[in-house]
């Protein structure tokens, strides 16, 4: 009867430790808390051609736009910018004030830093451009 319980008790100690190496090997659980930002979303400020970072509780930000994707639809075509900055490029100031008509716009794929120059992604912009009244052609209708 004692050899009996010495072996049980030999095998309850080494299932013991094996149990315990393996509760020691496997990984700690990590969590993922993911970090608030006050950043809500980006506008176009159709005036100064760009596009600005406003929080969440609507001020402007002075934050840094890496890069985004600008859409611009019209009737006949839909033509695609990449920009990465606050400031509209050139091309697309240029391509926007050639338009005779309204047309939409859209940012899209906004990347902003954040004050600890984290990434963030913010929503979608969409908006329409109004041309310039110089481009803008008369009706040739007749009224009457």
């Amino acid at each position: 009867m004692n050899n009996i319980f010495l072996r049980i008790s030999i095998w309850f100690c080494a299932f013991q430790f094996i149990n315990l190496n393996i509760v020691a090997q496997q990984e700690p659980r990590t969590f993922k808390v993911k970090k608030e930002s006050n950043l809500a979303k980006a506008v176009f400020d159709n005036v100064d051609l760009r596009l600005m970072v406003i929080d969440v509780y609507g001020n402007p930000k002075d934050n840094n736009i890496v890069g985004y994707k600008l859409y611009v639809k019209n009737k006949r075509e839909t033509k695609v910018f990449d920009g990465f900055n606050n400031q509209l490029t050139t091309e697309m100031v240029s391509y926007l004030n050639k338009q005779t008509k309204a047309v939409k716009i859209f940012f899209t794929n906004v990347l902003v830093k954040d004050d600890n120059a984290h990434l963030i992604n913010l929503p979608d912009v969409i908006d329409v451009w109004f041309p310039s009244c110089v481009n803008c052609k008369p009706d040739k209708r007749k009224k009457h």
